[in-house]
């Protein structure tokens, strides 16, 4: 559930120096100029100039035109692409082998997979039970969602009347579109991926010559040893023939039922008789 620790190594230093950059041109926070400092800033300073840099999110273009800690043009897309970022508050529902999952708390439209950084999201949010409220901001990253390593959980414990709702809403999201696994394309653009992909459904095999050939087949099927084996045969000419009739006049199918259900009548009635002896 968490980012591989290569790319959270990258994270922290493309935000750190954001975040410093911010500090440099708002000064929110006094003596904080180089991402060693806003390191040991602490969470309070750190959420300070974090949420001046969302308050003027003109700073991500300013930042990247001056590129001074030289960045390579593959980190700036990756700054670039968190203008594109979903901020607020959400209920953490689930832990899965992929992800943590998010939903909006004032309207859960999506659900959101979100990866951990260096620690999982259950340690952040310090093992509580689910559901969890808290104020969090989700940000893409190569093919992926994260946060901004900063998570805000509130000390809430729900009811059973909530906590059916919100399963409710996870059950309705899961099944209708899946869990949000990226929020922008190769491109940078917006471009929401989910775990249900649209997939051409392939065309069924023509499986008619091979029905025709059962049914010549097995209509010569007349012998049997034993009533039992009689029947089942009578029962697997009256399937076959079901089978042929879907394929060459499939509003006659419901005619043919009749003849399953007294095939598989014979064939309950040789094996109870049988069972008497």
């Amino acid at each position: 559930m968490n980012l591989a620790t290569e790319d959270a190594r990258l994270f922290f230093k493309l935000f750190l120096a954001l975040l410093a950059y911010t500090n440099r041109q708002l000064s929110v926070v006094e003596n904080v100029s180089t991402p060693a400092d806003i390191h040991k800033l602490g969470t309070v300073g750190t959420t300070k100039i974090r949420d001046a840099l969302y308050a003027h999110p003109e700073l991500f273009d300013r930042f990247i035109a001056d590129n001074p800690d030289d960045f390579t043009s593959e980190e700036l897309n990756l700054i670039a692409s968190w203008k594109h970022r979903i901020s607020g508050e959400f209920y953490l529902m689930r832990y899965l082998k992929k992800y943590a999952v998010f939903t909006p708390a004032k309207k859960s439209d999506h659900l959101y997979g979100v990866l951990g950084l260096f620690d999982p999201i259950e340690v952040v949010v310090h093992r509580q039970p689910l559901p969890v409220l808290l104020k969090a901001t989700l940000l893409p990253f190569k093919g992926q969602i994260i946060y901004d390593g900063i998570v805000a959980p509130y000390t809430v414990f729900f009811g059973k009347g909530i906590r059916t709702d919100l399963d409710s809403i996870f059950r309705r999201l899961k099944q209708k579109e899946g869990t949000v696994e990226q929020l922008v394309g190769a491109d940078g653009a917006p471009q929401i991926r989910t775990s249900l992909k649209a997939q051409t459904a392939k065309p069924a095999p023509d499986w008619k010559p091979t029905i025709d050939e059962m049914v010549t087949q097995v209509d010569r099927m007349r012998r049997a040893d034993t009533p039992a084996q009689g029947a089942a045969l009578g029962l697997l000419r009256a399937a076959a023939h079901l089978a042929q009739t879907a394929y060459d006049q499939p509003n006659e199918v419901a005619g043919n039922l009749k003849q399953i259900r007294r095939a598989l009548g014979r064939l309950e009635n040789v094996l109870n008789e049988d069972s008497f002896e």
